[in-house]
């Protein structure tokens, strides 16, 4: 899809008639604003961490997909699995959260409200990506816009890897800012 396209479709959104596609953009956009002034400094790392590890181990663990597979039809097998990352996720979650990030995050930089915008825009898209995807492999659809933000193969990389490339360059800046 080239530059013209998205432009095309962007200015073609309907903004005044609600739909599923404004329904997404406007949870993404307050949910994101919600996290970044409710969630401690210490949970932003955890919620990442547990999106990627809990995505990893519902994609790929084999033991589980195969009982998926065999148990339901194909349509089912993307409902069951996100299901199941959903589960796992507020499981993994509330575990690295009490135990393992605790205070790992906890630097008075690291906790600057601008950093805790982008970061919990960027990991709100994340999980968005994940959800839609799984419901697009039950065969739902979604309109271009969405499918362009949150589904295509392109938007899976960038979701996917934008929270790091962030925290990277956070770190640069924060450890680059207390040399001096």
């Amino acid at each position: 899809m080239s530059v013209s396209d998205a432009n095309q479709l962007i200015h073609n959104f309907n903004w005044y008639t609600p739909s599923w596609d404004l329904f997404i953009i406007l949870v993404w956009a307050v949910v994101s604003l919600f996290y970044a002034f409710a969630a401690g400094r210490g949970r932003v790392i955890a919620l990442l961490f547990s999106l990627y590890t809990t995505k990893l181990l519902v994609l790929q663990a084999p033991w589980l997909t195969n009982a998926l597979n065999n148990q339901l039809p194909n349509t089912l097998s993307a409902i069951q699995q996100l299901v199941t990352f959903l589960i796992v996720f507020v499981f993994v979650f509330i575990l690295l959260s009490r135990y393992a990030f605790r205070t790992a995050a906890d630097s008075r930089r690291f906790g600057s409200i601008p950093f805790l915008i982008i970061f919990s825009f960027l990991q709100m898209g994340l999980l968005i990506n994940t959800i839609l995807s799984f419901l697009s492999l039950s065969g739902r659809t979604f309109s271009p816009l969405i499918t362009l933000i949150f589904i295509s193969s392109v938007a899976n990389f960038v979701w996917l890897i934008a929270p790091l490339v962030f925290l990277v360059f956070l770190g640069r800046a924060v450890s680059h800012h207390s040399e001096e």
